[in-house]
């Protein structure tokens, strides 16, 4: 536990300047909240892309089954992974995240065109890292994808798991709360604000 903390305190002033940054300033209205999405979907799917590198390393996911080394921790991540994959919406029906995600960019009028194409993409065989380059439109949201999948491509545990901890999970609930505040989101965005 004593190494998490100092990592978390290493981390506060890294923290504090995403916090900071200017991009949620320009997230003013809903319109602007739209757009933002558009791109950060990828990160969206490429979380679930994390997860589940971390799902193939802690627990067994092969057949034949074998005993996962550390059972406190294969549940732990199983947890996790059943709740990305499979929570219940605003509705009561089951969906990943990433499917509630998608259903809120439809209820803003948002454009998931690129990303359904990206899907089908990988869907009909396309190794990831070509489909990263020709169908993510922008290339910001191909740097950052890409760079995820460097990580996930070491096969290194400790650089996987730092990266869903500390590059997601511990952050982005924050820059969310500050989105909504700024561009006066309401009931008008039930979907979205349910994912949140």
């Amino acid at each position: 536990m004593q190494t998490i903390n100092s990592i978390e305190k290493e981390l506060v002033p890294m923290r504090q300047t995403l916090e900071n940054h200017p991009m949620y300033e320009l997230l003013r209205e809903v319109n602007d909240v739209k757009v933002f999405m558009e791109y950060h979907v990828f990160a969206v799917w490429d979380f679930m892309s994390l997860l589940k590198a971390l799902q193939q390393n802690l627990t067994c996911t092969q057949v034949p089954w074998i005993p996962a080394p550390d059972a406190e921790l294969s549940r732990f991540v199983n947890d996790i992974v059943m709740g990305e994959e499979s929570d219940i919406n605003e509705k009561g029906v089951p969906r990943s995240h990433f499917e509630m995600y998608l259903e809120a960019m439809e209820e803003l009028g948002a454009d998931i065109h690129p990303v359904n194409h990206f899907i089908e993409a990988l869907q009909n065989g396309t190794p990831v890292n070509d489909v990263i380059k020709t169908h993510i439109p922008w290339t910001e949201a191909q740097n950052f994808v890409a760079y995820t999948f460097e990580i996930i491509e070491t096969g290194e545990l400790h650089q996987i798991a730092a990266a869903f901890t500390f590059g997601r999970e511990d952050i982005i609930p924050d820059m969310f709360e500050g989105i909504i505040e700024r561009s006066g989101m309401g009931a008008d965005q039930n979907k979205f604000l349910y994912y949140l």
